[in-house]
């Protein structure tokens, strides 16, 4: 009996049974997108905390649906930052179609996102030619300064800067397709 009390002494041990420790709920991420509609003194703070030499103009406020327009001057070229009251009365105002090469009195450089309108560059009666690369380059870090707030910038442009967060895509119509009925050959 005695080798009985010691061999089970020198068994395993007998483990506690732990519980799981719970992992802990993940915090939503906030959204960084500004909602329409935005001030064009947000918008040049941002431009002013992204690192460039960004100078105040002059700035205007309510003339019709514009609330309020900037101009600066941006690392030597004119920037005008126009917010108008939201994103209806901008793209009423918004004189080019996304995508499309600036015309004559255009600047270079046209941005458009929720109530806002961003031009930059000089404008003369010819259009605009491809900027030296000194601009292209404050032209893509303006829209990289701008990308993680303004969703989704549009542009007008002598030469398109891609965004870093991507248009999202367009979904299928949640309507059947149509279909043809299929043509019998005659015998």
């Amino acid at each position: 009996m005695l080798f009985a009390t010691i061999a089970a002494g020198c068994g395993p041990a007998a483990v506690a049974s732990t519980s799981p420790t719970p992992l802990p709920t993940p915090a939503p991420t906030r959204d960084p997108h500004l909602k329409d509609p935005v001030t064009a003194d947000q918008i040049y703070r941002v431009i002013a905390s992204g690192g460039m030499r960004l100078y105040p103009n002059t700035a205007t406020t309510s003339e019709g649906s514009i609330v309020k327009r900037i101009d600066a001057d941006l690392d030597g070229w004119a920037l005008r930052i126009t917010a108008y009251t939201n994103g209806a009365a901008m793209l009423k105002a918004r004189a080019w179609k996304t995508g499309g090469m600036p015309g004559r009195g255009e600047a270079p450089y046209n941005f458009s996102a929720l109530n806002l309108l961003i031009a930059f560059g000089p404008t003369n009666p010819a259009a605009p030619a491809a900027p030296d690369t000194a601009h292209q380059a404050t032209a893509a870090k303006l829209v990289e300064v701008l990308d993680p707030l303004l969703w989704p910038i549009e542009q007008h442009s002598v030469l398109a800067i891609t965004a870093r967060t991507a248009v999202p895509p367009t979904t299928p119509s949640t309507q059947p397709a149509k279909t043809q009925p299929a043509k019998s050959k005659a015998p």
